[in-house]
């Protein structure tokens, strides 16, 4: 009999090893920080086309003359509780009230969505351009997946002073998701009038079974509540908690739902069901033959010239600027 205790407690023991050890590998390679010339040999990748080249080149060639011609502010700011210093760069106007905050997606930093400032620039706004926590210039070693970035943009947010301010929010693939789990936040500023939301995901669990599915060819469960407790344990986020989809029944602001239709990263259906939950104002636009987060490199024109028409219908400050602002050539 007492031989059979120890065997149980042998073998649960090495059941709680190997279950640990499981999550702890994917709550490191999900959540761990990476440097920044990290490549992710696993992550989706797509067909690039001549299309996206062009854009991408025009894309680099819009930011160099941003920095050519605008100066730049760096912000750093503590996060709610202080447990991070969160940074943004900042391209500033003269003499203006409007105001967007740009949001890059997972393992990315700033630099990565500076073509949408430019743009964004152009059309008379202040662009605010945050490092997510464990994302760039901003502190942090765990990724939390929107959870605790919604908050970080709440910060961002509160840091404009100025009353009269009309805040936009667009984010692109983590980015987006973080600007939709912000717009259901209760104490989220009446100064935010619309959002953009590139390619986000309904929940962070299903694009993480998704990405199970296609990476390893492995079911989400057990792994996925091994990574769970992992997670918890390690770096306090619950990897159930993100949920847009959800925060989409508390928002009350004009939505703008993008997606390219050839995204194998955070699929395309996850658009559809976003827009479908949302019973807001709202629009939305697919992307023909875009991959993750491509739509704007792939048909610039008609990406721009949508979002600034969404744009121009909430925005007070785009109506009373009169003259139609070109979407597709930059000022410089």
């Amino acid at each position: 009999m007492k031989k059979s205790i120890k065997i149980l407690i042998i073998v649960i023991v090495i059941g709680l090893v190997g279950a640990y050890g499981i999550g702890n590998y994917f709550v490191e390679y999900v959540l761990g920080r990476k440097p920044i010339d990290f490549t992710d040999k696993l992550s989706p990748k797509h067909s690039v086309s001549i299309a996206e080249v062009e854009g991408r080149v025009n894309a680099a060639a819009r930011i160099n003359a941003l920095y050519e011609n605008v100066e730049f502010k760096e912000v750093r700011i503590p996060s709610e509780k202080n447990e991070q210093m969160l940074y943004a760069k900042m391209f500033l106007q003269e003499d203006s009230h409007l105001w967007a905050i740009i949001v890059h997606g997972y393992n990315s930093r700033h630099q990565e969505v500076e073509d949408i400032a430019t743009k964004y620039y152009d059309w008379g706004y202040n662009v605010i351009l945050p490092d997510l926590r464990a994302h760039g210039n901003s502190t942090g070693e765990y990724v939390t997946l929107g959870q605790s970035d919604k908050r970080d943009i709440i910060r961002w947010i509160n840091y404009i002073d100025q009353p009269e301010a009309e805040i936009v929010l667009h984010g692109v693939s983590m980015g987006a998701a973080t600007v939709m789990l912000a717009a259901g936040e209760d104490d989220l500023s009446d100064r935010v009038v619309a959002v953009v939301e590139d390619s986000g995901y309904t929940t962070a669990l299903q694009m993480m079974k998704e990405q199970l599915k296609y990476r390893f060819n492995l079911p989400s469960f057990p792994i996925i509540g091994f990574s769970n407790m992992v997670s918890v344990l390690k770096t306090g986020l619950n990897l159930y908690a993100p949920k847009p989809i959800k925060a989409l029944e508390k928002a009350d602001l004009p939505i703008l739902f993008i997606h390219g239709d050839a995204d194998i990263f955070i699929l395309p259906y996850m658009q559809k069901e976003l827009y479908e939950a949302y019973d807001g104002e709202k629009e939305m636009l697919v992307i023909k033959d875009a991959g993750h987060v491509v739509g704007r490199y792939m048909d610039e024109e008609l990406y721009y010239k949508t979002v600034y028409d969404f744009l121009n219908k909430y925005v007070e400050g785009m109506k009373s600027q009169g003259a139609e602002i070109e979407v597709v050539a930059s000022i410089f």
